[in-house]
């Protein structure tokens, strides 16, 4: 019985092979970098789920709109990791022993750039409102950071945009490698900003953080809570990615990234519960209802306090009446005191 020309080991090594069906990268460095980038992942998306569990329990009552930003957060999140399973999955489980399909991307590699702009924008904007209650002085700095968190959200579109055409790794060059890196810039450029104006806030306070003891509460203070972390992970994969960008190594450390992005601001929302408030607790120098008002948004978004140099006035006028007989006449004189003001 002759042999099948497929069952000759020596023919099938000697034949040419198909194009594309070789994987020329590295698997370490591409498919290798995006499952360890997923398992690093799952873990603070875990982190993610059982600080989501206590801030539900801790504040039943916030306000509808941080509620919302919180839970549409989480969502984003779930729908990443979901994404990112389903990746790791398809390459490396249902296509294991198909090389060629490692050159191609799946629609679920291509469609995440825009999940992480979607989440830095949400979990961005609480830090800064955040920012915005400390004072028109930091407000010209909060809005060129939310201008660079939407340039951030327009370019990861253009990744992925980019991603749908391009169909394959090899055709990665110099038209369009620059996209991968330039994306990731504009964020990390506004952590940075957001997470200035709030350590200024802090060190201006007027309060003392005696509750700060060690260096891991000045650590999650200074660096985790006012969103500077994020920064520092967001420069990683934008330094990585203008390198190579063909490899996924880059695209592990945008995951980690983005991750830290409902960590934060999570934990931001329950130091309050560890006794690790970043607001004042002395009223505001401002007239009584500008003062309850401030001292609600700034509980609720855990704003540093700044010092209020212009004291509040109340102006108290008295008026008083005196009635009696005049010769001549029955008359009525007024008497009206000077108005004076006493700072409060």
């Amino acid at each position: 019985m002759a042999q099948s020309p497929g069952a000759n080991p020596a023919a099938n090594a000697t034949a040419p092979l198909p194009p594309g069906s070789v994987f020329e990268g590295s698997l370490d460095d591409t498919y290798g970098a995006y499952l360890l980038g997923t398992f690093m992942s799952l873990i603070l998306f875990g982190i993610s789920i059982h600080q989501c569990y206590r801030y539900c329990r801790l504040y039943p009552t916030d306000t509808l709109y941080i509620r919302s930003l919180v839970g549409g957060l989480m969502i984003l999140e779930t729908l990443q990791m979901t994404l990112l399973m389903f990746t790791c999955y398809y390459y490396l489980v249902s296509n294991y022993f198909n090389v060629a399909v490692f050159n191609n991307g799946v629609w679920s590699l291509k469609i995440i750039p825009g999940f992480i702009g979607l989440i830095t924008l949400t979990a961005q904007t609480f830090f800064a409102r955040r920012a915005w209650l400390l004072g028109s002085k930091y407000r010209v700095v909060v809005s060129i950071a939310i201008f660079c968190l939407f340039l951030h959200v327009g370019f990861a579109i253009g990744v992925v945009i980019v991603s749908f055409q391009i169909h394959s790794l090899d055709k990665i060059g110099p038209s369009n490698r620059w996209l991968f890196g330039v994306a990731l810039f504009p964020a990390s450029l506004a952590d940075v900003l957001l997470a200035g104006v709030i350590i200024i806030a802090l060190r201006r306070s007027h309060q003392s953080y005696k509750q700060v003891d060690t260096w891991f509460d000045a650590f999650i203070l200074y660096v985790v809570n006012t969103g500077l972390l994020t920064g520092i992970f967001n420069l990683i994969p934008s330094i990585l990615a203008a390198n190579n960008s063909k490899n996924f190594i880059w695209a592990s450390f945008s995951f980690i990234a983005a991750r830290l992005y409902a960590n934060t601001l999570l934990s931001v929302k329950l130091l309050v519960s560890r006794g690790m408030e970043v607001f004042g607790t002395d009223p505001l120098r401002r007239n009584i209802i500008a003062r309850a008002n401030h001292l609600a948004a700034v509980e609720q978004w855990n704003t540093p306090q700044i010092p209020d140099s212009t004291p509040a006035v109340i102006s108290i006028k008295v008026t008083a009446e005196t009635e009696g007989d005049l010769p001549g006449s029955h008359s009525l004189h007024k008497v009206d005191s000077d108005a004076f003001a006493r700072s409060v």
